[in-house]
């Protein structure tokens, strides 16, 4: 098939390698250059450089939904269907229906669950044991439109963000030409959702990655596996910010006192009397450094309350 991608991030890297090997690329639709770091450089996405290595042509609309010239192009190209995984912007029917076969999405969840912005996160943040990825045909409503395929993936239980990401980027990857090509051949009848059973995600900011304490240990890992690498989990303490960059749930013998309070080796004490043990932490203005080293250099750090 001819095919424009629309993808952004790592995680849609494998889809367009797959399609690469087997169907013609007419272009790569990505996000623009953006700002980032601290040198705040303009620097390619992940799908940029990618497309890039691979001489394909490279389209970077401001908007894709107001860029008439961009709508011209796509279009010209004469392409038989567009495939987008993780692109970031909402794409109007003007655009999704240019196609013969219109416009299919990778999903990263068991559709009508999760959908909406942050469904990897979500399913880790609920401490799901399974989620997957879902093939279907765009619509103008949110992850709404018909399904191709599906295929679910075991969550682990120490999966986090990246490593869910990837496992699932991978299975879609290894979905998508068999699907497309089912498609085509009108072997697969389009499934439409049960709205009644569909679950929504939100956009996730820094500030979900407060810690509260009175939250049951396993809970606060799952909001830790759902944030790493970003925005990543942080607790308060004198005055100043504390990330949690590794932890683990654990036991603890001694006598427990009130959720958030420090114990000895850095054993932390949570809701439902549970115990989460930091491993690495980075205190606001200071590097990152091993629970050890932090209480040699802040014993006072022991026996502390961390606010919520």
């Amino acid at each position: 098939m001819r095919i424009v991608f629309f993808g952004t991030s790592n995680v849609a890297l494998p889809v367009l390698e797959s399609l690469k090997a087997k169907h013609e690329i007419l272009a790569v639709v990505t996000q623009p250059d953006a700002k980032a770091g601290r040198s705040q450089e303009f620097l390619e996405s992940p799908v940029s450089v990618l497309a890039g290595e691979m001489r394909l042509s490279i389209l970077k609309p401001e908007s894709a939904r107001d860029d008439s010239e961009f709508h011209q192009t796509l279009q010209k190209l004469g392409a038989d269907i567009f495939v987008v995984v993780s692109y970031g912007q909402i794409l109007p029917s003007s655009i999704i229906n240019i196609p013969k076969y219109k416009t299919v999405n990778v999903h990263f969840s068991m559709l009508p669950k999760y959908r909406g912005p942050s469904p990897i996160q979500t399913a880790l943040l609920n401490g799901d044991s399974e989620t997957g990825t879902t093939i279907f045909i765009l619509d103008e409503k949110v992850d709404h439109g018909p399904i191709l395929a599906q295929e679910k993936a075991i969550i682990d239980s120490d999966d986090n963000y990246f490593t869910l990401s990837e496992k699932l980027a991978f299975k879609s990857s290894l979905l998508i030409n068999q699907t497309l090509d089912d498609y085509q051949l009108d072997k697969i009848k389009p499934m439409p959702q049960d709205d009644s059973l569909a679950t929504h995600t939100k956009i996730i900011t820094k500030q979900d990655g407060r810690i509260d304490w009175n939250k049951s240990a396993q809970e606060i890992y799952n909001q830790f596996r759902a944030f790493y690498p970003w925005p990543g989990i942080w607790t308060k303490w004198d005055g100043k910010m504390v990330k949690v960059l590794d932890c683990s749930l654990c036991e603890y013998s001694g006598q427990p006192l009130n959720p958030g309070q420090v114990m000895d080796g850095g054993i932390v004490v949570c809701g439902d009397n549970t115990f989460l043990q930091i491993k690495t932490l980075q205190m606001e203005g200071k590097k990152e450094t091993d629970i050890l080293s932090f209480l040699n250099g802040y014993s006072e750090f022991v026996g502390a309350v961390l606010k919520n």
